[in-house]
């Protein structure tokens, strides 16, 4: 299954690599017992009865368990509800001042300080750090794009 509507190849594939480390018993799919450690890792408390309610929302085929496509599939949904593509190359068109395909520490900064976000420039470096992936000191768009979506880790 694909989910090319919002996530690159290169998302999907960490969210992919992110769902095998969870998957402890490698049966391709997560129950109950898995989705707590997953939330246990995260420093997450989440009560069991939660835990049975979240899977149920996403266990599509009623099986107990969630599968990959299952998890891709919720996490399609949640991006729709959010953003469209249309929203991310918009809002990454207006900080790529210079149109390079890449933002810059000081493109970002100019666009908080234009939008009055209040953001500091301590916070606009920490930004930039947490969206560089590759370390370039620069922001592509399918950075940018991790980071608007939120699935930066």
């Amino acid at each position: 299954m694909s989910f090319k509507a919002h996530l690159t190849p290169q998302e999907e594939e960490e969210i992919k690599n992110f769902f095998m480390s969870c998957d402890n018993d490698d049966n391709g799919m997560l129950d109950v017992s898995e989705l707590q450690k997953m939330f246990a890792n995260f420093n997450v408390v989440v009560r069991q009865e939660d835990i049975k309610t979240f899977l149920e929302h996403i266990d599509a085929d009623e099986d107990g368990t969630i599968d990959f496509d299952e998890l891709m599939t919720y996490i399609e949904e949640i991006l729709s509800e959010h953003y469209t593509n249309d929203d991310v190359i918009n809002a990454f068109s207006m900080i790529d001042i210079d149109g390079s395909g890449d933002v810059t520490l000081d493109e970002v900064a100019t666009a908080m300080e234009t939008a009055d976000v209040g953001i500091s420039h301590e916070d606009v470096i920490y930004l930039l750090q947490e969206a560089d992936l590759n370390s370039d000191g620069r922001i592509s768009f399918s950075e940018f794009r991790s980071l608007f979506l939120g699935l930066t880790s």
